[in-house]
């Protein structure tokens, strides 16, 4: 039976900074209170409400102690932690938080049972690993950067035994990038090109190997590789479709209660990386403070941070939390911290958005009204990270070809709008001649049916999908 917001609330109590019971133990008890789920092929299991690096742990303000909004989050049993080389100190107060949790390799008092329970990742915005003609760090660069400041002393130095559960390549925005973090990818073990994709680098990060020539001390600073996007689900998608290695093993995705007023994630790069396995981790649940009264942009200072619970003319922050996390597909969302309150839980952000997180999830007919709240409340500018909507975009690329008695019809993928697709129609002029269910494109191969020859007619071959709505 899952336990209410009340009781887990008062299970959560108010934990002291200093806290006798020792960090390990304390995550342990509290773990063991909390539901998981599985995150993909990672093989983990982490709890529905991950701690984003953002809100306080980037734009902190004066006199804040954020390292303890990450403590906090261990303490309560939070697995999955987060954050950027894009986050300001973000890492650096994660850096404050692994000494006071132990978690330093080599360090006095290390707890190495602590660490492997939890599923701490970083990011880089850098397309390459290398790239002779630019200047200034390389995905690589960001990659030790990220160990040395979460793990080591802030200068360079990575202790022995350290690595990152995940490493991901962030805000995947304009199609070029699904082609850049490839480059090398086919050459690897070979003659590398002077340019060389993130992915072939940090896939040697991964294994301990040097095809990419990258890696010659031998090197596993990362476990798993990840993409991450707020814009653009065709971008993602291609991504996706081009790993025929299968590497990347988890997607960080835009998703909130206003998605459907957009290029929906939920109903395009969503299901692709369901049918590959991925772990799935919302963000923007609040719209980056938008659904609370934020200018719907990026967040300029600490001055900006949400610190409060929810806000009385707005959807309510449960709906908020639980909407994304009851998709199909989805594990856990990120949240970021822009306050916590040790001696009154009721009031502290961290304890309630985890008491939402773990609660029952909404059905279909409570999400739909979750979205109509939030789009009769906030309209679509909330999510002003996603692309616009645009509606069903009908397949591409739609071929045919004669095989014998038979015809070979392939297409590339359509993309859904406000609901579902449900099948594509294959017609000649007017008449229905074969409806396909909708399945995602998982490789760059076209989808493709046969029809009977003698069912085309001279209007030739169309593709047209359908959605739930007809």
């Amino acid at each position: 039976m899952r336990i209410s917001r009340r009781d887990i609330l008062a299970a959560l109590g108010a934990i002291p900074a200093a806290d006798l019971l020792g960090p390990g133990a304390r995550y342990a008890r509290a773990a063991a209170e909390l539901p998981a789920r599985l995150l993909g092929r990672t093989g983990r299991r982490v709890v529905p409400l991950a701690l984003g690096g953002q809100a306080s742990l980037q734009w902190t303000r004066p006199g804040m102690d954020a390292a303890d909004i990450i403590v906090r989050a261990v303490q309560l049993g939070v697995n999955y932690l987060d954050t950027s080389n894009v986050y300001g100190p973000s890492q650096v107060n994660y850096g404050e938080a692994v000494r006071r949790l132990h978690l330093a390799p080599g360090a006095s008092g290390y707890d190495a049972a602590l660490r492997r329970s939890l599923f701490i990742n970083s990011k880089t915005t850098q397309r390459f690993a290398r790239e002779p003609i630019k200047t200034g760090p390389t995905a690589l660069d960001d990659l030790r950067r990220s160990l040395t400041l979460i793990f080591g002393d802030g200068r360079g130095y990575i202790p022995e035994g350290a690595y990152l559960d995940s490493f991901q390549v962030h805000n995947l925005n304009v199609m070029e990038h699904a082609d850049q973090i490839y480059e090398g990818m086919a050459e690897r073990g070979s003659k590398m090109p002077e340019r060389i994709g993130v992915l072939p680098a940090l896939l040697d990060y991964r294994d301990g190997t040097n095809l990419t020539g990258l890696n010659p001390e031998n090197r596993r600073y990362i476990r798993h590789i990840g993409i991450t996007g707020h814009w653009s689900s065709p971008i993602l998608m291609r991504v996706l479709r081009r790993d025929s290695g299968n590497i990347i093993d988890t997607l960080l995705v835009a998703l909130n209660a206003n998605d459907r007023l957009c290029v929906p994630h939920q109903h395009n790069v969503l299901p692709l990386a369901a049918a590959k396995g991925l772990g799935v981790i919302a963000m923007k649940l609040f719209a980056d403070g938008a659904f609370y009264g934020k200018p719907p942009r990026g967040t300029k200072d600490f001055t900006e941070v949400v610190t409060s619970i929810g806000k009385a003319e707005a959807v309510d922050y449960r709906d908020l939390v639980r909407y994304p996390l009851s998709l199909d597909g989805v594990t856990c969302a990120v949240v970021g911290i822009g306050q916590i309150d040790r001696d009154h839980p009721q009031r502290d952000q961290l304890a309630a958005n985890l008491a939402a997180a773990v609660s029952d999830m909404p059905s279909p007919v409570e999400r739909a009204r979750i979205e109509r709240e939030a789009e009769s409340r906030h309209g679509p500018l909330t999510n002003y990270f996603q692309d616009k909507y645009r509606g069903i975009v009908q397949p591409p690329e739609v071929r045919a070809r004669r095989d014998g008695d038979r015809v070979v019809v392939e297409w590339q993928t359509a993309l859904a709008g406000s609901n579902p697709l449900r099948a594509y129609e294959i017609r000649s002029g007017d008449r229905l001649l074969l409806s396909v269910p909708y399945r995602p494109q998982i490789t760059e191969a076209p989808l493709s049916a046969t029809v009977a020859a003698s069912e085309v007619g001279p209007a030739g071959i169309s593709v047209v999908a359908v959605d739930t709505a007809g």
